[in-house]
């Protein structure tokens, strides 16, 4: 009998990168299956070979981090998240899914991406011949079924069923459960592997995803802030989970946009969440990270995320390239799902204990229309004149110079809100030519104290340069001259805040704790609780009330501290603002309190004595930098006592 042609490599690297040549091959090649009868196996089918190198190329994991926020803050080409952290090597890396798969090192970026190992066999024993672009092409007996096919021998391309009269189906063609042909896929509707996409119980065969939503679906993107789409909660129990919704005005909104990547949205689902961004034109497949953690690999431009609860959910999408490049292509999409009646069992409970034994001792709810000038300073104890880490803002005294010409404290009633802008022109002489202008409040001449619990809710500001913090500052150039900083936010950053504690040691060497990350959702999106419980030997971060980092050393801080909130920009740490960056940049601040214990600590913890706080200097990179002037830019250290 005729046998089919063996394929060359030309004809298989064609394959990855068009499916209707594939499609077009493989009805030659039943055509000549169907002129010679049943026949016995050569070669594996064609649409086979392909299916199974995109379903190999789905399911390899990329273990993706980026190099450290320090290194890559000023790098318009990355995003700087979690991935970034883990670099840094304050966060473990994700695992890797399988033995099968190794990484290879990006010479540009330092990061990791899949190769398949073609010397590894799989779970079956059976092993692959590697293809282009480093994807795994199985050999007969090795295709992987995906969850959009019933039977294991099935390919993503659609089998024609044989006319009548042929002789029967043969181990050569896969099954075909139904009478009717599957239309064609599309390049945009690359199946899903059962690694990204698995069946429930109560769904044995998923059906083909729909295509990304395009611009005419797509709510319009608003670059600055989330646009939002109102669309119906389905009312029929039998609506496939990965059909969209339809419209209606009553119901939750269950469509969103980025706030930063136009096309690239969110559509909550019955029991899931489609995501879809634009196509990438270098891009061979993209990384997904859901709340700054490594979710799976997908070679098309969606992802059904089907591990969700009535949450926010936080996306960002990286690209790897045919030259294992990582890059960012959309960040910003929150979810904010609503209509699953779940709730995630393993999410963290907040401590609804934090404040017994503790009194109220210092607040401002904001509520006024102008500044209380009896609790706060509108500049440092060191002036306006001195500017500090290479920063690019300048802070207008206000209190103190109230005729400046900008005034960066607003109020509405409920909230402060800290602006910051571009410096006009007939300002920048009073403002030491600084490229922006911006604001600063201190308790320092109306609260001071040691120990205690101090908390803030803040929305921050989204955009490159921004560096809005929450932090304490001892006055006096004594001692260890400590401080903590509660909340620090890179602005381009959204999904990321950090914590630090730093202090000089007695040599009058800074020692600073590395600026631990706390990744998750996107914190421009919504008002967070900040605070931290400060008391002896330790102290203790919180965000909405959930732990979240700690230090214990016998160099905490036992010194009095005072209450600091500002908007910093540009600086070594966050880069300086660009064209991407939005204004004005605003630091909104609902409240700001403090509260000390009643009664004495009693679970002070006992130690040697023996600091384990590094210096500064060796974890360059990863840590904060002070945001006091050193003695060298402010010799007299004022003021000099207690």
């Amino acid at each position: 009998m005729l046998l089919a042609p063996k394929m060359k490599q030309e004809q298989i690297t064609n394959l990855r990168h068009s499916r209707w040549p594939a499609l077009t091959l493989q009805l030659t090649f039943l055509g000549l299956l169907s002129a010679c009868g049943a026949g016995t196996t050569a070669e594996p089918a064609l649409g086979a070979v392909a299916g199974a190198a995109v379903g190999a190329a789905s399911e390899a994991p990329v273990a993706g981090p980026s190099v450290s926020a320090a290194q890559l803050s000023n790098d318009t080409s990355y995003s700087i998240g979690f991935a970034q952290a883990v670099a840094a090597g304050v966060e473990a890396a994700p695992e890797k899914a399988t033995s099968a798969v190794t990484s290879i090192t990006s010479t540009e970026s330092a990061e990791a991406i899949p190769t398949a190992n073609a010397a590894e066999p799989d779970a079956s024993g059976t092993s692959g011949t590697s293809g282009p672009d480093n994807i795994v092409i199985p050999t007969a007996g090795n295709i992987t079924a995906t969850d959009n096919e019933p039977n294991d021998n099935s390919t993503d391309l659609p089998i024609l069923p044989a006319p009548d009269p042929e002789p029967p189906i043969t181990d050569l063609e896969p099954l075909v459960t139904d009478p009717e042909p599957e239309p064609p896929a599309t390049d945009s509707e690359l199946l899903i592997t059962d690694s990204e996409q698995p069946a429930t119980d109560s769904e044995p065969s998923v059906t083909d995803p729909e295509p990304p939503t395009t611009e005419e679906q797509s709510p319009t993107t608003n670059l600055n802030s989330p646009a939002t789409q109102i669309v119906e909660a389905p009312t029929d129990s039998t609506v496939n989970d990965n059909e969209p919704v339809e419209p209606t005005d009553s119901d939750p909104t269950t469509t969103f946009s980025s706030s930063t990547t136009p096309g690239f949205n969110g559509q909550v689902l019955t029991n899931s969440i489609r995501i879809t961004w634009p196509v990438d034109p270098d891009a061979r497949g993209y990384n997904v990270y859901r709340q700054a953690q490594y979710v799976t690999s997908v070679f098309t431009e969606e992802y059904i995320d089907e591990d969700v609860f009535d949450s926010n959910y936080y996306y960002e999408i990286q690209a790897f390239d045919n030259s294992d490049a990582l890059y960012y292509v959309a960040t910003g999409l929150t979810v904010k799902a609503r209509t699953f009646g779940t709730t995630d069992p393993d999410a963290p409970v907040p401590n609804t204990q934090l404040l017994e034994d503790y009194d109220l001792v210092f607040s401002d709810e904001f509520n006024g229309s102008v500044l209380d000038g009896t609790k706060w300073n509108t500049s440092y104890l060191w002036g306006t004149d001195l500017i500090i880490n290479s920063e690019e803002q300048y802070y207008v005294d206000i209190l103190d110079d109230p005729e400046f010409g900008f005034n960066p404290f607003t109020f509405d009633g409920d909230n402060l809100t800290i602006s910051s802008i571009q410096t006009p022109s007939e300002l920048a002489g009073k403002a030491l030519n600084q490229s922006y202008l911006s604001g600063v409040i201190t308790s320092y001449d109306a609260f001071k104290f040691t120990y205690g619990y101090i908390e803030t809710r803040a929305k921050v500001t989204f955009g490159r340069g921004y560096w809005p913090a929450f932090w304490l500052l001892n006055a006096y150039y004594v001692d260890d001259m400590p401080e903590i900083d509660i909340m620090e936010f890179i602005g381009h950053n959204q999904d990321v805040v950090y914590h630090t504690y730093h202090y000089y040691d007695s040599e009058g060497q800074l020692r600073s704790t590395p600026s631990q990350p706390t990744p998750g959702v996107d914190y421009t999106a919504d008002f967070h609780t900040y605070s931290v419980e400060w008391k002896p030997n330790t102290i203790i971060f919180y965000i909405d009330n959930i732990e979240v980092h700690r230090v214990v050393d016998p160099k905490v801080s036992q010194q009095d501290m005072y209450v600091i909130a500002n908007t910093a920009l540009g600086g070594w740490w966050a880069g300086s603002p660009d064209n991407t960056t939005p204004f004005p940049g605003e630091f909104v601040i609902d409240y700001i309190r403090v509260y000390q214990k009643s009664e004495p600590y009693d679970d002070v913890l006992l130690n040697d004595g023996i600091t384990q706080v590094p210096y500064a200097d060796q974890i360059f990179g990863t840590s904060s930098p002070s945001h006091r002037p050193s003695r060298e830019d402010w010799p007299e250290g004022y003021p000099s006592g207690q």
